[in-house]
C-alpha cells in the first residue's frame, strides 16, 4: 500500500511518492482575473514549505467548494500531540540548534505545526524508553510510594522544553497500564483489571495523584482518559476493561475522588479505537449518576461512530480525536517490519481523516508520536511495530526530517488552530473552512493528484482561485 519515502535532510523539503492521479488536469486559471486583495495562499508540496502563492479573483460559477462562513459549526480547542519518552530519545542526537529548530516547529505559536494541546503518559505506554508505572512494587492502595521521579529524567524535560515556547500550553493525560499489583496478570503488558472495590479506589488515587503531582511541577493537566484502548490487551503497556467496569470505576471511585480532592482535571470517557468499544462508553453515559462525571468523550483510529450513541444520551457531549492513525499497518499488504514509509500516501491518509474527525464534530485533534528516530519502533514485545511520525531524527546524520506528514497537519494545526471554528461548505473533499478568532477564513486545502491543480473557492458574493503544485497542501487566508 505504500511506498518507502526518501529522506532528504533537515532542511524543509519532502519528496512525493508517484501516485495514480484522480482527477483531470486543472483548466489553469481565470483569463485576465486580477489578484486577490483581500486573500493570500500558503503552500507546501513540491519542494516548498509554507511558501506563498497568488490568488486570484475569478467568477463565482462552479466553484470546487463552496464556504458558508454564517454557518459556524463547532469551535476547535487545540491540535496536538503525545509526549512520549522515545521522541525526547531520538531529539538527543541532534546538535542543541537543531534541536532547538524542530522543538519550535511543533510548538512555538504562529511556527510550524503551532501545537497547543498535549498529551501525556500516566506511566510507561509503547514508546517509553523502558517499562515501569509510577507505583511499583508490591500492593499500595494509599499510594505512600507514589512518585513522578522516573518522569524527571526524560519525559518532564521534554514537555519543559515545550512550555518554554508556549507557557499557555495545555495538556491531557491517559494511562496505558495500572500498576501491575492492580492487574489480573500482575504484569506491564496484558492482562485486566482486578474487578475489586480496593483496586479501584487505588487506582482512582493513582490517576489523582499524577494531576496533583504533574501540576506541582507547573505542568496543568486539564483532562484524564479512564485507559488507553480498554477494549484489548497488547505485549506492551496495556490493560482490558470490561464495559460494567469501566462504570463502576467512573461513578463509584474515579468521579467521586476527582471530585472529593478538587482537581482541576476533568474525566475523558476514552480513549476507544474501534466501534465494538461502543459498549464500553455507554456501560458509563447510560448510567445517570457515571455521566455526570464526564466531561468528554475520547475516541480514535475508528472510534468516531461511538459518537453519534454518546450524543443521543449526552447531547452536545464534546468529542475529542485522541490519536491519530500511525500508518505501516501490520495487518495489511505492504507493511514494512524494518521502519515506516513515511510518505506521500500517509500524509493523505492523514489529511483526510483530519478532515473526517471535523466534520464528525471533533473539537481536538491529536497526532501520536511527535518525533521518532528512523527505525520508528514501538517497545511491543512480539512485534516492535515501525510507525510514522512528523519529525524523524536519522541517527546516522543525525539531522531531522521533516516528513510529508508534517505539511498535512500543520496546515490544519497552524492556520486554524483552538479557538478557529469549523464553518459549513459544500463541494470537494479537498478542501475545508474555519472562521479564525481573529475574524478572517482559512480553507484547508490539498492536492492530491501530480498535476498543478486549481481551486475555485466561493465565499458569499466572491471566488477566489489558488493553484496547487502536484501533491501539495494549501491554506488559504481570506480577510474582510
Amino acid at each position: 500500500m505504500h511506498t518507502r519515502h526518501t529522506l532528504l535532510g533537515s532542511i524543509l523539503l519532502f519528496s512525493f511518492a508517484t501516485l495514480a492521479c484522480d482527477s483531470d488536469p486543472p483548466a489553469g486559471p481565470p483569463p485576465d482575473a486580477p489578484p486577490a486583495t483581500n486573500a493570500t495562499l500558503v503552500v507546501s508540496g513540491g519542494g516548498l514549505a509554507f511558501a506563498p502563492g497568488p490568488v486570484l479573483v475569478c467568477d463565482t460559477g462552479s466553484p470546487d467548494y463552496e464556504v458558508f462562513p454564517g454557518q459556524p459549526l463547532q469551535t476547535l480547542a487545540g491540535f496536538g500531540g503525545a509526549f512520549n519518552e522515545k521522541g525526547w530519545e531520538a531529539l538527543a542526537y541532534l546538535s542543541e540548534a537543531d534541536r532547538a529548530a524542530v522543538l519550535a516547529s511543533l510548538f512555538s505559536p504562529g511556527l510550524g505545526m503551532s501545537l497547543t494541546f498535549n498529551r501525556l503518559p500516566i506511566g510507561a505506554n509503547d514508546y517509553s524508553i523502558a517499562r515501569y508505572t509510577l507505583d511499583d512494587g508490591a500492593e499500595d492502595p494509599t499510594m505512600v510510594r507514589f512518585s513522578i521521579e522516573h518522569d524527571r529524567q526524560v519525559l518532564i524535560p521534554y514537555v519543559k522544553a515545550a512550555q518554554a515556547l508556549n507557557p499557555a500550553m495545555g495538556f491531557w493525560a491517559s494511562a496505558w497500564t495500572p500498576p501491575p499489583w492492580m492487574k489480573t496478570n500482575n504484569a506491564y503488558d496484558g492482562g485486566g483489571i482486578r474487578d475489586e472495590p480496593a483496586v479501584y479506589a487505588a487506582h482512582a488515587l493513582y490517576l489523582a495523584r499524577f494531576v496533583e503531582e504533574y501540576g506541582k511541577e507547573g505542568i496543568p493537566v486539564s483532562a484524564v482518559a479512564v485507559q488507553n484502548e480498554p477494549g484489548i490487551a497488547n505485549d506492551y503497556p496495556s490493560c482490558a476493561w470490561a464495559p460494567e467496569q469501566f462504570r463502576t470505576f467512573v461513578r463509584d471511585h474515579l468521579g467521586p475522588t476527582f471530585q472529593q480532592r478538587a482537581l482541576p482535571a476533568g474525566i475523558l470517557l476514552g480513549t476507544f479505537n474501534d466501534p465494538a468499544n461502543e459498549k464500553l462508553a455507554m456501560a458509563v453515559l447510560n448510567d445517570p449518576v457515571a455521566r455526570l462525571f464526564v466531561g468528554a468523550l475520547g475516541v480514535q483510529w475508528n472510534g468516531l461512530p461511538i459518537a453519534k450513541a454518546a450524543r443521543s444520551v449526552v447531547p452536545g457531549l464534546p468529542i475529542w480525536q485522541t490519536e491519530t492513525d500511525c500508518g505501516n499497518h501490520h495487518w495489511e499488504s505492504g507493511f514494512n517490519p524494518d521502519r515506516p514509509q513515511n510518505d506521500w500516501a500517509y500524509a493523505l491518509m492523514t489529511w483526510r481523516n483530519i478532515r473526517t474527525y471535523l466534520t464528525g464534530g471533533a473539537q481536538v485533534y491529536s497526532l501520536w508520536n511527535l518525533v521518532l528516530d528512523e527505525t520508528g519502533k514501538s517497545i511491543d514485545a512480539k512485534r516492535p511495530w515501525p510507525q510514522d511520525s512528523p519529525i524523524v531524527v536519522d541517527r546516522a546524520t543525525q539531522k531531522a526530517i521533516y516528513t510529508p506528514m508534517y505539511y498535512a497537519v500543520a496546515h490544519y494545526s497552524r492556520y486554524a488552530g483552538a479557538g478557529s471554528a469549523l464553518v459549513d461548505g459544500k463541494g470537494s473533499g479537498d478542501a475545508l473552512a474555519f472562521l479564525r478568532p481573529d475574524g478572517n477564513l482559512s480553507v484547508v486545502l490539498v492536492n492530491p493528484d501530480s498535476n498543478p491543480r486549481g481551486m475555485r473557492i466561493k465565499v458569499g458574493d466572491k471566488a477566489y482561485y489558488a493553484e496547487l503544485p502536484a501533491y501539495a497542501f494549501g491554506s488559504l487566508l481570506i480577510g474582510p
